[in-house]
């Protein structure tokens, strides 16, 4: 009983750090990761080129954030204003700048696969610690379901659960906010760069958690198939 409530408290408290980064970063006046992404598009651009670029996001960012919708929900507006506007106001920038679609996409992913690689945010330590936790597994399994519950509360997120026991969670996702919210600022095809997020974020797991989503929503599919199986130690070798 004790172990239990130590993991419960764990996942509460790990919930807690990630909605504290990103309360402050809807809070702040500058755009969340200003000064990460400016160090990344300065080994890209230039120091001159990007200062002026952040600079040009930071304004879009700003009137963004202005004219955003607003949910009675303080989860959904995190999302927004933490999650989505910088992507968007950098995709917009570099479509402006004369960039054509695909190459704007791909400049997006390569910024955010340095950034998440480079200065890694709390969410991908936390799956980076799984490693030192033993029954870690039922831990990452506690710690989705405390995410889902309240990070990606439905209406905003809808799925159905396929497997859940010690040695497989799954889940299958029919409706996705991000989609709805980039659908609203006719940017639809920004979403699988958010989608490849999660691919970075679970490639930090330990070997024994075995990631396995093989689409998305965002990229065309029916429904984003989330997909964890466990491998034990002595089972990694053999397969």
């Amino acid at each position: 009983m004790a172990k239990n409530r130590s993991k419960f408290w764990l996942g509460v408290a790990f919930g807690a750090i990630g909605g504290l980064v990103a309360y402050r970063a809807m809070k702040a006046s500058r755009m969340p990761n200003a000064r990460i992404w400016q160090r990344i598009l300065t080994e890209k651009h230039g120091e001159v080129q990007a200062a002026v670029l952040i600079a040009r996001i930071q304004g879009r960012y700003e009137e963004l954030k202005a004219r955003r919708p607003v949910f009675e929900r303080p989860i959904f507006n995190i999302h927004i204003v933490g999650g989505m506007l910088p992507g968007l106001a950098l995709y917009q920038i570099l479509r402006e700048q004369g960039m054509d679609e695909q190459t704007a996409l791909d400049e997006i992913d390569d910024t955010f696969e340095k950034w998440f690689t480079q200065t890694p945010p709390p969410k991908l330590r936390v799956n980076q610690t799984m490693k030192y936790f033993p029954e870690n597994f039922t831990l990452f399994r506690r710690l989705v379901g405390f995410a889902m519950d309240k990070l990606f509360p439905a209406p905003g997120w809808q799925y159905e659960m396929v497997a859940d026991d010690e040695r497989r969670l799954a889940f299958n996702m029919s409706h996705c906010f991000y989609l709805d919210v980039l659908n609203y600022y006719e940017a639809p095809e920004l979403t699988p760069v958010f989608c490849k997020l999660d691919d970075i974020l679970m490639a930090a797991l330990p070997e024994s958690i075995q990631w396995g989503r093989t689409q998305t929503i965002g990229m065309g599919a029916e429904c984003c198939d989330f997909r964890w199986d466990y491998l034990p130690t002595e089972e990694i070798g053999l397969s």
